[in-house]
Parts: structure tokens; C-alpha cells; sequence
């Protein structure tokens, strides 16, 4: 199936036309996603967020909600999955928010994973345009052709790439702290 009989997409808001001046008294402050957001697209955790303060309020359309999935759209382009800790943020017009409409048979945390798959990111590379910073264009993701199993095979999925992301952090702690000792031992003997 392609992406677009089982999402919306839509691209965020250009912040240049909603942002405050500073001679108006009646600032709205928002948080606003980031490009540093998309830096670990392997943990979902709490995003990147700046202050974003805005001249007149944003419509719930250009704010995150839970299950949505924002893609960056400059290369190199990435997806985040947005959970419960990270509703209510700017989504800017160098995203797109993926918006899951059939979530029985459709599950945006695999939708995430899959939009970051080596295979995706090949086909987005292709069909990007732009010369010195390749873009992503909407209709390229609306025509993705996604690989739609069991919604239980694509939670499992889900579970077993968590799990290793999960194992992964811990190796690079081990790394770090097997690191420091080695210094530590080192500095030690020379003194």
C-alpha cells in the first residue's frame, strides 16, 4: 500500500510568519522541534525543543500529537515517533507530520522505524531534490509504497528494536565507563 491511503501528511508551519516582534505586548510562547531533534531517531525519549514565541496563536494542525510521526524533510531525512512526553510542540515548515489514520491495522512506531529503514532512506535519497541540500518533497512520502504486516508482527518488530536500541545504549555506557577507568588506571601507575 502506499502511504497515502493509510496517512495524512502535511508540511509545518513556516515560523518567519508567525513570529512575535518585539513591539507587540501580546507574545505567546510555544516549544518549537528542532533539526537536533532527529539526531538519535533511535530513542524516542523526550525531544530537542527551543522557546518559539509566536505573535498570535498556532493552530493544533502545526502541533505534535501522540502517535503522529514527523519526518525531516532536508537531508539527511529521519523520522521521530511523538509519544505522551512530547505533544503540543511546533512542528517548523522542514518537517512533515505524519498523521496515522488506520491505527488498527497501522502502527506509527513501526511507521517511524520503517521511514528510517536503509531502504526508505534510499528511495527518499533518489527522489530528493535540491543541489547543495537535498529536499524531500511531500508527494514523495504520500508515494511511498510501505510493507503493511500483521499489526502484531509490526509490534513485535517494535518490541525487538527497542529491546536492541535498549542494549545498544548500554554497550556504549559500558564503553564510556571502560574508557574513564582505563585513564583513571593510566594516570594512576604514571604518577
Amino acid at each position: 500500500m502506499k502511504l497515502k491511503e493509510l496517512t495524512d501528511i502535511k508540511i509545518g508551519l513556516p515560523l518567519e510568519r508567525k513570529k512575535a516582534s518585539i513591539t507587540n505586548s501580546e507574545n505567546i510562547r510555544y516549544r518549537t522541534l528542532t533539526l537536533k531533534a532527529f539526531s538519535n531517531s533511535n530513542s524516542f525519549a523526550e525531544l530537542q525543543s527551543e522557546v518559539f514565541i509566536a505573535d498570535v496563536e498556532i493552530g493544533t494542525q502545526y502541533l505534535t500529537k501522540e502517535n503522529d510521526v514527523i519526518v525531516r524533510l532536508r537531508a539527511p531525512s529521519s523520522a521521530i515517533f511523538i509519544n505522551s512526553k512530547n505533544t503540543g510542540l511546533v512542528v517548523p515548515s522542514l518537517m512533515a507530520i505524519i498523521t496515522n489514520r488506520y491505527p488498527n491495522i497501522l502502527d506509527s512506531k513501526y511507521l517511524a522505524y520503517y521511514l528510517n529503514s536503509q531502504y526508505i532512506q534510499n528511495q527518499l535519497i533518489k527522489n530528493s531534490q535540491g543541489t547543495s541540500i537535498p529536499m524531500t518533497k511531500r508527494i514523495d512520502l504520500l508515494e511511498l509504497e510501505i510493507s503493511l504486516l500483521p499489526l502484531e508482527r509490526q509490534q513485535k518488530i517494535v518490541t525487538y528494536i527497542e529491546t536492541a536500541n535498549q542494549e545498544i545504549d548500554l554497550l556504549h555506557k559500558l564503553i564510556n565507563e571502560k574508557n574513564q577507568l582505563k585513564t583513571e588506571i593510566f594516570e594512576t601507575l604514571i604518577k
